[in-house]
C-alpha cells in the first residue's frame, strides 16, 4: 500500500503533468496557425492543421507519459518531491512562455499577416460550427487520456 504523502505527490504530479501537456499543446497549435496564417493558406487548412496537430499531439504526449510513469514508477515514488518539483517547473516555464508569445508575434505582424488573421477569424465568425467541432477534438482527446489510463490500470490488475 502507498502512503498518504506519495499519493498526494503523484496526485500532484499528475495535475501538474497534465496541464503541461494540456498548455503545450495548445502552444504548438497556435503557432501552427500562427505560421499557416502568415503563408496566407486556406483558412479552412489552418484550422484543421492546428486542430488536429493539438488533438494527435496530446494523445501521443499523454499515451508517452503514461508508458513513463508506468514503467518508472518505483523511481518516481522514491524521488518523489523532485518529480513533483519538476512537473510544475515545466507547467510554470511553459505559461511564461505560453504568455510571452503573443507580446512577441505582434512585433513581428505585417500588413500580410493581419490581413491574413483577418481572414481566418472572419472565416470562423461565418462557420461557427467549426468551434463546436473543436470542443468536440478537445473532449475526444480527453477521453481517449481516461481510456488509455484506463487500459493500462486494467492490465496492471490483472
Amino acid at each position: 500500500m502507498m502512503d498518504k504523502n506519495k499519493l498526494i505527490g503523484f496526485f500532484g504530479i499528475g495535475i501538474f503533468t497534465y496541464l503541461s501537456i494540456s498548455n503545450f499543446t495548445y502552444f504548438v497549435g497556435d503557432i501552427l496557425k500562427d505560421l499557416l496564417i502568415f503563408l496566407d493558406l486556406n483558412p479552412m487548412w489552418i484550422f484543421f492543421s492546428s486542430e488536429l496537430m493539438r488533438f494527435f499531439l496530446f494523445v501521443l504526449l499523454i499515451n508517452y507519459v503514461i508508458l513513463l510513469v508506468f514503467n518508472n514508477h518505483e523511481a518516481i515514488g522514491n524521488n518523489i518531491i523532485k518529480y513533483f518539483i519538476w512537473s510544475f517547473s515545466t507547467y510554470f516555464i511553459l505559461q511564461i512562455i505560453q504568455t510571452s508569445y503573443p507580446p512577441l508575434t505582434s512585433y513581428l505582424e505585417t500588413e500580410t499577416s493581419i490581413e491574413g488573421i483577418s481572414k481566418y477569424y472572419k472565416f470562423l465568425k461565418q462557420n461557427y460550427m467549426l468551434y463546436f467541432l473543436q470542443s468536440i477534438l478537445f473532449y475526444f482527446g480527453e477521453i481517449i487520456a481516461v481510456l488509455l489510463i484506463y487500459n493500462k490500470i486494467k492490465k496492471t490488475d490483472n
